[in-house]
């Protein structure tokens, strides 16, 4: 089923393609002389009029003279309307001639000259016959047939159902096919009943016009079936192919934007509808709109200033109107579509209106309604409102909070804030509540949406928690880390610059908080501050709080370990966690200071300090969870899950990044995702499974791009070395594939990561030179940060380039003593003692490998085959036939122990 599509005035295509063939057959049938009665139905906006117009042309190419009547509510009371109008447009074209001709006019004379009381006859009457003999003889005698098309006959005059009644009764013997289309809602009693008894004796066909499927609508739109607003526009549309098309073109995700719809097309044809309403019934169906889609008679008397026996009147004439329907709840009434609700509630006075929504507002309160439903009201009151309301907005946003709605709440929060604002409220309730703003700001954080939280800054601030420099730098930055941790940086620090003067002008306190805020900001939104920048601010914390001078000291040491300064580094942690450590009195860590600890704990973890980074980062979990603060839980969980990773509690690190990534997916944090899917890989690398393949970006709420850092390089690496992958290793270490000409990498990070150049070298069997510079290189970077870590990873290299000159006793204490300076239960412990084991396994084989036991020919074969020669190569080399040589191989295999060429090179490579 689908909808006619009007596309020019030559040109009418349509998709209820079913409907229309069957109709098509119809018009055969009347072209060969049998006649036919179908009744067309359907809800308004289903499309019949539109089919109709494609029936008719198809009418016309068959052949068949097509007329046309349409019934309105202005001519109802006119006799026999849509026949004369179908007969006279027909007579001005000039499409009769002859006998036809007078017949047709005869029965135009007859209509509109009608006998008194000849409309209300039965069927059976002189009049009727008459009048049948007339359309028979003149209309119907068309040589082709003739189509008869009356259109919303819901509107009919008495006499015009009773003449269709008559052709039901008493069909013509011609080839006449008449469609009654109609809507079944409206349509009077009588003609429903003539229609039905009509299909009962076979007489009549009926065709019924429902919701559109999903892929018809998806046609009408032009749309792939799979296109990501069909749903909503489907759903809100209810299939309906009028009001589909309306919201698709508007862009409106419902009907509830109610001053939309009235200047356009569809407006216009809705309100049509209501055009000849009385006075009462007007302001009844105005007054019904201001109260919802759903609603009741005592409410709508009150609303609408009338009585309760006027408002039943009333709606009882809008529901034969099919304006209103009930519902399934006892006593309540719903608009026929919101799209109708909207039309009307525009269409009302402005000024009533406003009257009107603050008698609504005094009902629902009076009734003790939620205040979500008596917030519409406030907001439209006007010049009503009152103070209190501010109160009952207040508790609208606290309700869309809790049920997950923040669009709405911040909605509801901006009008509590502004209500509170012109009232002069300065008070303590409703949009003073200053947790309430900061919940609806988490709650837009938890899905990504800045852009109402840079919308609500202005109002935030011009409220009771901007009105107090110290208050007013506290909300600043919140408000900022939200917006840094969502990586939006340019907003965040815009907000910063531009309350930064007033702040320090009001209080040294406030100013710093705001200075240290720049720099946290940096921090959560993926960048790097300048040290210089923050060692100054380090020098101005003198008398600053704990938390900021603990704060400053943080980013101070972050900064010194991304610079490779570990001395100082190490410093400014051990300052930083005793300044956060000393306010951590078993209470729930505060907003600013839970930013603070996730800087310190990350900063801990560069370190390779993972039993304090796993403390700090925990704390500042919990307090991030009790608050909802969402925009945290990205970092925090990235954080806690590389700690996890490198302290070998692999299970924990995958059950923290899992649940990192799904936020970082939500907010749009591609960075953040990139991290943990890095973690996610080398934790089932280290588990001996490959990673479940990552969601894809399209899951994103906003476009977010997944860069690579080099921790995130250095994780992938671990991960496909584990897997024995050693040329990706290569391709993410050393994209350019040229050793000497790749960037240094980050001073903490440089010995892991030319050691782990070095493990895939000895994969990729590099020359020994190679393994050699990878081990100088990281033994340098090693020495210069002098992390223990680090120097775990200059003897792995180290390890790695002895191997490859095939000193594997030497390689085996390298490993060893890697393996007790990372201990057992880190991966990169578990490497160095798997590699140790392997090196002493190789150590011992050498020593006892056999060879003793060949005789000299067979060592001289095994020599040869250990240069890599093939069996014809080596049976020419010893002037022997190549079965001999494969024959003392066999006899090599067997006594060193070994099962094939390739384990035989490298056992003699090893014998040196």
């Amino acid at each position: 089923m689908g909808i006619t599509t009007i596309t020019g005035p030559n040109t009418v295509t349509t998709v209820r393609t079913t409907e229309l063939a069957r109709l098509t057959e119809l018009v055969r049938a009347a072209r060969d002389g049998r006649p036919a009665l179908v009744e067309l139905t359907g809800d308004p906006g289903t499309g019949k009029t539109r089919l109709l117009t494609a029936l008719a042309r198809e009418a016309r190419e068959h052949g068949l003279a097509v007329l046309h009547g349409r019934c309105s509510e202005a001519e109802a009371q006119v006799p026999f309307h849509p026949f004369v109008q179908a007969l006279t447009a027909r007579q001005g074209a000039g499409a009769e001639a002859g006998t036809r001709a007078t017949a047709t006019a005869a029965l135009v004379e007859a209509l509109t000259d009608v006998p008194p009381g000849a409309e209300q006859s039965v069927w059976r009457s002189p009049y009727f016959a008459g009048v049948r003999r007339l359309l028979t003889a003149g209309p119907a005698a068309s040589p082709g047939g003739t189509l008869l098309v009356l259109d919303d006959f819901h509107w009919a005059d008495a006499g015009s159902a009773r003449l269709v009644e008559t052709l039901i009764r008493w069909p013509v013997d011609r080839g006449l096919m008449v469609v009654v289309a109609h809507r079944p809602r409206q349509a009077p009693v009588a003609l429903r009943a003539v229609l039905q008894q009509g299909g009962e004796l076979g007489a009549v066909e009926t065709l019924t016009l429902g919701a559109l499927a999903a892929h018809r609508c998806a046609e009408v739109l032009g749309l792939s079936a799979d296109a990501p607003e069909l749903p909503r526009l489907y759903a809100h549309s209810g299939g309906n192919p009028l009001y589909l098309t309306a919201l698709a073109e508007a862009g409106s995700p419902a009907g509830d934007a109610l001053d939309l719809w009235t200047s356009s097309s569809l407006g216009a044809r809705l309100l049509a509808e209501t055009e000849l309403l009385p006075a009462v019934p007007r302001r009844v169906v105005h007054a019904a709109a201001v109260l919802g889609s759903v609603f009741d008679i005592d409410a709508v008397a009150e609303v609408a200033e009338t009585s309760r026996d006027e408002a039943c009147r009333a709606l009882s004439e809008l529901r034969r109107r099919d304006l209103v329907r009930s519902t399934a709840a006892p006593g309540a009434l719903a608009f026929r579509h919101p799209l109708l609700r909207g039309c009307l509630y525009a269409d009302a006075d402005a000024c009533w209106r406003s009257g009107a929504h603050r008698r609504a507002r005094d009902r629902c309160v009076r009734l003790g309604l939620p205040a979500l439903d008596i917030a519409p009201h406030i907001e439209r009151a006007g010049s009503g409102m009152r103070p209190a309301d501010a109160e009952v907005l207040a508790a609208a946003a606290r309700a869309c909070v809790q049920a997950g709605r923040p669009a709405e709440a911040a909605h509801w929060l901006t009008s509590a804030l502004r209500l509170g604002r012109r009232a002069g409220d300065g008070g303590s309730t409703g949009p003073a509540d200053g947790e309430l703003w900061k919940q609806v700001v988490r709650a837009l954080a938890a899905e990504g949406d800045a852009e109402r939280i840079v919308a609500l800054l202005a109002d935030v601030l011009a409220g009771p928690d901007g009105r107090s420099p110290q208050l007013r730098a506290r909300a600043v930055a919140f408000l900022a880390a939200v917006l840094a941790a969502l990586g939006h940086d340019e907003d965040a620090q815009a907000l910063l610059a531009a309350e930064l003067p007033a702040a320090q002008a009001a209080s040294p306190g406030a100013g710093l908080l705001l200075r240290v805020s720049r720099q946290l900001g940096k921090v959560l939104a993926g960048q790097v501050p300048a040290r210089t920048d923050v060692e100054v601010l380090v020098h101005g914390t003198d008398r600053a709080d704990p938390v900021t001078a603990g704060g400053a000291l943080g980013l101070a040491g972050l900064c010194a370990v991304l610079d490779g300064d570990m001395c100082a580094a190490e410093m400014s942690l051990d300052a930083a966690a005793q300044a956060l450590d000393e306010v951590d009195s078993g209470r729930q860590a505060g907003d600013q200071e839970a930013g603070h600890l996730l800087v310190l704990s990350w900063a801990e973890a560069l370190m390779g300090w993972y039993g304090p980074a796993y403390g700090h980062a925990e704390r500042a979990l919990t307090a991030v969870r009790a608050r909802g603060d969402a925009h945290f839980l990205p970092p925090l969980l990235d954080t806690l899950g590389y700690v996890h990773y490198q302290s070998g509690r692999l299970a924990d690190a995958l059950g923290a990044v899992r649940e990192g990534s799904a936020a970082a997916r939500a907010m749009g944090r591609g960075d953040h995702v990139a991290l943990s899917d890095a973690i996610t890989a080398a934790a089932w690398a280290q588990l001996g499974r490959t990673s479940p393949r990552p969601a894809t970006t399209g899951s994103f709420g906003r476009d977010a791009p997944e860069p690579r850092t080099p921790l995130n390089a250095l994780l992938l690496a671990e991960a496909s070395l584990a897997s024995g992958d050693a040329d990706t290793a290569l391709a993410l270490l050393l994209p350019e594939r040229e050793a000497w000409r790749v960037s240094e990498p980050v001073a903490v990070f440089a010995a892991r990561n030319y050691e782990l150049l070095a493990a895939a070298a000895v994969q990729t069997e590099a020359d020994s030179d190679t393994l050699d510079a990878w081990a100088e290189r990281a033994a340098a970077a090693a020495s210069a940060t002098g992390l223990v870590e680090q120097s775990g990873h200059a003897l792995l290299a180290r390890g790695h380039a002895l191997m490859g000159r095939a000193l594997t006793a030497e390689a085996a204490r390298c490993y060893g003593e890697a393996q007790r300076l990372f201990g057992d239960s880190s991966p990169a412990g578990a490497r160095a003692r798997e590699l140790a084991r392997s090196a002493v396994r190789l150590t011992a084989r050498r020593e006892s490998s056999g060879l003793d036991e060949l005789t000299l020919r067979e060592r001289e074969v095994a020599e040869l085959a250990g240069e890599g020669l093939k069996t014809k190569d080596i049976a020419g080399r010893l002037r022997v036939s190549p079965r001999t040589v494969d024959v003392h191989l066999t006899h090599i295999y067997s006594k060193l122990g070994v099962n094939s060429r390739a384990a035989l090179v490298r056992l003699m490579a090893l014998a040196g």
